[in-house]
């Protein structure tokens, strides 16, 4: 181990054997295990700890003892992740034992670094001075200058590896909780790295009270440009709109229930016609009889499947999220339009239409209106199928009685 300090534009690492052994050592592994989802832990922040220790322990006057167990621990502090990112302290202190047994190092000195290793994942490090070095190294590399522009890549690694997916405000919320408790120990680290991470709590608090702000305003505007036009719509209007929904949903149903009525009357008749057709002695003996038999079923299977079209449920979809915003925004009322949306892009547009009175009431318009071409086409094809019904039933008692008294 060389007996001075150096600067940290030097690599320290490279002039020490046993420095860079752990940093060979350390650099297979990432080699060896390479799981690209682990794209904030790497083995390029591991050197740049190791670079930052060294950096703080100059600064600070640490003895090269304390800055040889900061270092040697800060090499092995990703290396946990790689086979277990919930709980990577086994693996990282079982892999830096495994170097220092395979490389004959001092007993009292390993016990020393894995001790620090152990420390800093438990949080009880902080006692020894090599223990706050290693933190604050570690913390100046996570949360200093540039926290924002890794920020992303902490996300998305949380996001592959724990299947952990934030929205834009939680995520904010959580990484000012994480700054919130960061802690510098080394005068050093004091002086350089706390304004950066206090800075950094200052950024993000003034964006989320920013959102907030944006949030509660756009709501305020939102609940007036609806007032204004519950303003708008005079009483009888309001009235108009309330029974014209309620009509439309009665007349459904009541729809729906004669279609279920001629769907089950001329499944049965269609049945019992059958068995009729398969009654040998009847067909032989007055082969004649066939004849009302077969109307009925040609007609009886046409009034069903009319009956069956009236209450087959057809959704329509004029929308997607393709659809140009001014033309989506116009069509909203409907489930069949706005289903196929994402929910970002729903939201979008129902702001939109909220923003606009002129924009809602047209929304509801135009819903009814679609309400009103569905019931027309359930009531023609049910009116169909009754007097298809109808037709085929006169039809068949009339030839039934000619057969049987001819």
């Amino acid at each position: 181990m060389s007996r001075e300090l150096h600067s940290p534009s030097e690599e320290i690492i490279a002039q020490t054997d046993i420095a860079s052994l752990a940093q060979q050592f350390v650099l297979n592994l990432f080699n060896q295990k390479n799981d690209t989802r682990l794209v904030f832990r790497t083995y390029r922040q591991a050197m740049e700890i190791v670079k930052t220790v060294n950096s703080l322990a100059q600064a600070n006057g640490s003895t090269e003892t304390e800055w040889e167990t900061a270092a040697l621990a800060a090499w092995f502090s990703n290396a946990g992740y790689l086979f277990d990112y919930q709980n990577p302290e086994p693996k990282s202190v079982e892999l830096a034992e495994k170097f220092f047994a395979a490389h004959h190092f001092s007993p009292e000195r390993k016990a020393q670094i894995i001790a620090t290793l152990r420390g800093f994942f438990n949080d009880q490090s902080l006692r020894t001075t090599e223990g706050q070095l290693l933190s604050d190294a570690v913390n100046a590399v996570h949360f200093g200058s540039g926290f924002f522009e890794n920020s992303p890549l902490m996300r998305l690694e949380q996001e592959l590896l724990l299947n952990r997916h934030f929205s834009k405000e939680e995520w904010e919320q959580f990484q000012l909780q994480q700054l919130l408790n960061v802690r510098f120990f080394t005068s050093q680290a004091k002086l350089t790295h706390e304004t950066i991470v206090a800075n950094h709590i200052l950024a993000l608090k003034e964006r989320i009270d920013k959102r907030k702000d944006k949030l509660s305003l756009g709501n305020n505007q939102g609940e007036k440009k609806f007032q204004s036009f519950n303003r708008r719509l005079s009483p009888g209007a309001q009235t108009f709109f309330r029974t014209s929904y309620r009509t439309h949903i009665n007349l459904s149903a009541i729809a729906d229930n004669k279609a279920h009525i001629m769907i089950s009357v001329n499944a049965i008749l269609i049945s019992v016609m059958i068995s009729v057709i398969t009654y040998r002695n009847m067909t032989e003996t007055n082969p004649a009889v066939l004849m009302p038999v077969v109307i009925f079923l040609v007609t009886g299977l046409s009034s069903l499947i009319f009956a069956v079209l009236a209450a087959r449920p057809k959704v329509t979809s004029l929308i997607n999220d393709a659809t140009p915003l001014d033309e989506a925004k116009r069509n909203l009322m409907f489930f069949g339009n706005f289903v196929s949306l994402k929910p970002e892009r729903y939201e979008e547009l129902l702001d939109e239409m909220f923003k606009d009175s002129d924009l809602l009431y047209g929304n509801m318009t135009r819903d009814l209106y679609n309400l009103g071409k569905v019931l027309d086409r359930k009531y023609r094809f049910l009116s169909i199928s009754y007097n298809i019904f109808m037709v085929g039933f006169v039809a068949t008692v009339l030839l039934f009685l000619v057969v049987l008294f001819s």
